[in-house]
């Protein structure tokens, strides 16, 4: 085993021992804060949790679908304890639904995770998913959104490229446009997308090159300006910037409006700002996170973007 071998099992069970904590600390309760599916895709039997928000307005009516894809090491039921969303669900009305990615990692077209080594169809897979709700839920068909952090978000912008139809739009923290899914594909039209990335992030670099668990990336600055091409948007470019919180970093914000088909293309600037998912101080022993940041909520900024672009 080489050096770069050793460093990725030891973060893999790091992270797989802070995913165990977290989950053991507060443990979403099946059947009140979620249920429990599964679906057989690829000759593999693949698990998924769905939280439907509960109100008597909502007995007849088609709410929006919101997909959420964890991170490497991650799960279904980390990501649900980690973003807090369901809270944001009831409070908004959408259903939510967080799937299991295979040996957990998804095939985000990088090739270096274990789905995508072993040629799992994580495209067709989630495809299959939301056509599934979309038929046994009262999902909008219309109103379908997908959202992931690091390996998720990765695995956001490839289903935003290929299968761009399907979703009105996709918010990615901590990842980016990978150069292999720039080379091979071309959206088939404009869709919404978000980002938030952290210029202090040593996972994923911000201004691009190679990610700590391998592949090529664009750097934030490139993603978006290729998503502001795509999305055919104009020159008009939004910026603000907020400094609320007495931590280490600050954020700008950056979003072309004026794009076809009424699309927006976001990027959210954390200045010095690591790979914790935003408003989580999460800290893992011997693990290089790069600064949390208390100025921002993922959960809270990945929805008003959805809100922005049709969620309501």
């Amino acid at each position: 085993m080489n050096s770069r071998q050793f460093i990725i099992c030891f973060i893999s069970l790091v992270l797989f021992v802070m995913n165990c904590r977290l989950l053991s600390q507060k443990h979403p309760q099946e059947g009140k804060d979620f249920t429990k599916h599964e679906i057989e895709w690829g000759g593999k039997k693949r698990q998924f949790y769905v939280h439907v928000p509960f109100s008597k307005d909502l007995l007849n009516a088609k709410i929006p679908l919101v997909v959420m894809l964890h991170g490497r090491f991650g799960s279904g039921l980390q990501v649900m304890e980690q973003t807090n969303l369901n809270a944001y669900a009831d409070q908004e009305k959408f259903m939510i639904v967080y799937p299991d990615g295979y040996k957990r990692s998804w095939a985000d077209g990088r090739g270096n995770t274990p789905a995508d080594q072993e040629n799992v169809d994580d495209v067709g897979f989630l495809e299959k998913l939301v056509e599934r709700l979309i038929r046994e839920y009262p999902v909008d068909g219309k109103k379908v959104f997908v959202a992931g952090h690091s390996n998720g978000g990765f695995m956001t912008q490839r289903l935003l490229v290929e299968r761009s139809g399907i979703f009105v739009g996709g918010f990615s923290v901590a990842a980016h446009l990978s150069m292999a899914i720039v080379k091979k594909y071309v959206p088939s039209k404009p869709v919404s997308v978000g980002f938030m990335l952290g210029t202090g992030d040593p996972l994923v670099p911000y201004y691009g090159g190679y990610v700590r668990d391998g592949g090529e990336i664009l750097s934030a600055t490139d993603s978006f300006d290729v998503w502001k091409h795509w999305n055919g948007c104009s020159s008009k470019l939004v910026e603000s910037h907020q400094d609320n919180i007495d931590d280490l970093t600050t954020v700008d914000f950056f979003q072309y409006s004026e794009c076809k088909e009424n699309t927006i293309t976001k990027l959210i600037r954390i200045n010095e700002g690591g790979h914790s998912w935003p408003g989580q101080d999460q800290r893992i022993p011997f693990v290089k996170m790069g600064n949390p940041t208390k100025e921002v909520d993922g959960a809270k900024e990945m929805i008003s973007f959805f809100k922005e672009i049709g969620m309501k």
